[in-house]
């Protein structure tokens, strides 16, 4: 492909030109183009140095917060739950570092648009499209919960829609945060207009959280308006914790569809109990005829980036651009973005954008100091208006175990941990006994134990294996290797790449991978051939397949059936 069709390519990404004092390398990225820009900080579109294939979105984290231990220690703790995650509706994790004074994390690149994104371009959805959210961004929490992950910041721009469908990207970052000596003992770090009441008045996060923060999420897909408003005011805060939902937004949602809006309205509970579970949000849906493409004009943008996407999948970087830049794009001078990134309610997370490269001594400004005070008031101001008008104390336990988060001075245990406890299965409270527990789970900077208890528990007969969770870089799950080229499992089923429990009576892309794969490797599925329907004799294909790479012949195909069938062997 000429250099001039590649930084076509790249533009059609939606990335921005590099930034005078962008880094040029990132462990073992190089970074391309500008993603976005938030207050946590910037996103690169970046692939590897060594020139193997794969594009992926190296997250660099603000000075202000990789200099600090703690936050360190907390994001180290993520990076090894994310890497354990297996679900088609979260980026992959490709690997994280401190190098050079930079503190990354590197995710698969998903080609597509984020929600609040699509929806200021292209305009709210349609019920259809919304139910489809429901369904993808249900079963995403669903996979968080299975690993004792809550995401925390969910939000429309956390939310990103490509052709294989809706994901949750960004979560971690916000508890990380959260640990900083930064943010300041008692902060929350988050968006609050999608925040949950039991977040905003005691920092308590746990799945039932996580979903009241999706109806919001839902609400401005189908409005094109958060359901208490927008801002990150006191009087926003206050109508999340203590007030019902704007009439009129509901209103909106119910008269296209009843179901939809009594679903959202459930969600959106101030009683944590009381709102539907990510299984229930599923059943929901599954009623109702999900969509299996994106609506025009969405589908059509979403689709332009994905064969962006396999434009510069194999294409060096030196040939990205006819210039000599490293970047791909010319780099310009700073600029203003958008800010999407979690904002800690009070104070401010950080100050204006600033090159990776300046040191630390000129980057602490001394008009922080003066901004510390002011937001010291603002604190006090807020925490006295949430307390006063707090429920009784025993509201808040109703809905099991929780995280409390931010309320008192954490420790210095570098001891590892999941990144969010949900609050039903293993409750997380700050102090000791938390951080001993934490200390189970690895480091994010060695492999951890291999699969899902889903996938051990089906696949309970195979030879002992551990999944590359080693955050070295790696090409994506999704992408072609280049075993490809001459295994045609790979190369010529390119309907799904997730890792999601497919079984019989299950129907769709998953389903049609499976066959697909089974039937290039010589294994029949039946007369039907390759038609998405999980049936007997696809099941009795995968059992054959099992038996014969020694594993437990279940007919399900988990985490160790998916890595057989993508084996070049």
């Amino acid at each position: 492909m000429p250099a001039d069709d590649g930084a076509a390519a790249l533009r059609q990404t939606g990335a921005s030109p590099l930034r005078v004092g962008d880094p040029r390398r990132v462990g073992p990225y190089a970074p391309m183009a500008l993603l976005g820009s938030g207050g946590m900080g910037r996103v690169f579109l970046a692939r590897p140095t060594d020139e193997s294939p794969g594009l992926v979105a190296v997250k660099v984290i603000r000075p202000e917060y990789s200099e600090d231990p703690r936050f360190r220690r907390r994001f180290e703790r993520e990076a090894a739950v994310h890497a354990r995650l297996r679900t088609p509706h979260a980026a992959r994790l490709s690997g994280t570092g401190f190098d050079d004074e930079l503190l990354w994390m590197a995710t698969e690149y998903l080609p597509g648009f984020d929600l609040a994104e699509a929806v200021q371009e292209g305009g709210t959805l349609e019920p259809a499209a919304v139910w489809r959210l429901v369904a993808e961004l249900g079963q995403a929490l669903a996979d968080l919960t299975v690993e004792g992950i809550v995401h925390r910041d969910l939000k429309p721009s956390n939310v990103l829609l490509s052709v294989r469908g809706a994901h949750v990207i960004d979560f971690g970052i916000a508890k990380a945060a959260d640990a900083s000596a930064i943010t300041g003992t008692g902060n929350r770090v988050g968006t609050p207009a999608y925040m949950s009441p039991e977040h905003l008045r005691e920092g308590l996060s746990d799945t039932a959280s996580d979903v009241f923060s999706l109806a919001g999420t839902l609400v401005y897909a189908a409005t094109g308006q958060a359901p208490f408003g927008d801002g990150t005011g006191v009087d926003v805060m206050h109508r999340v914790a203590f007030e019902d939902p704007r009439p009129e937004v509901i209103a909106q949602i119910s008269t296209a569809d009843a179901e939809l809006g009594s679903l959202l309205t459930a969600c959106l509970a101030k009683e944590p109990e009381l709102r539907p579970t990510p299984q229930e949000l599923i059943g929901a849906a599954e009623a109702r005829a999900v969509l299996s493409t994106w609506p025009e004009p969405l589908g059509g943008k979403v689709l332009a980036r994905q064969r962006a996407y396999e434009a510069l999948y194999r294409m060096p970087v030196a040939r990205m651009t006819p210039s000599a830049s490293p970047g791909g794009l010319p780099p310009v001078a700073p600029a203003q973005t958008p800010e999407h990134a979690p904002a800690v309610v009070e104070p401010p997370l950080v100050a204006a954008d600033g090159p990776t490269t300046v040191p630390a001594q000129a980057r602490r400004k001394p008009w922080l100091i003066t901004i510390a005070g002011i937001s010291a008031c603002a604190i006090v101001a807020v925490a006295l208006l949430l307390t006063r008008q707090s429920p009784p104390a025993t509201d808040s336990a109703k809905g099991g175990a929780t995280k409390t988060v931010g309320t008192a001075p954490r420790g210095d245990s570098s001891a590892h941990v999941p990144h969010s406890t949900n609050g039903q299965a293993l409750p997380d409270v700050d102090g000791a006994a938390a951080e001993e527990r934490e200390s189970t789970t690895g480091s994010a900077l060695r492999p951890s134990a291999s699969g899902s208890a889903d996938d051990q528990h089906h696949d309970a007969s195979a030879p002992a294996t551990t999944p590359d969770t080693s955050l070295s870089p790696a090409p994506s799950a999704y992408s072609p290797s280049s075993a490809a080229d001459t295994t045609p499992w790979l190369s010529e089923c390119p309907y799904y790449s997730g890792n999601g429990r497919t079984r019989l009576g299950d129907s769709g892309k998953r389903v049609q991978q499976v066959q697909c794969m089974l039937t290039k490797r010589g294994y029949s599925v039946g007369s039907t051939g390759v038609n998405g329907e999980f049936g007997p004799d696809t099941e009795t294909a995968v059992r054959t397949f099992q038996s014969d790479r020694g594993l437990s012949a279940d007919g399900v195909v988990a985490h160790d059936t998916w890595s057989a069938l993508r084996n070049t062997t």
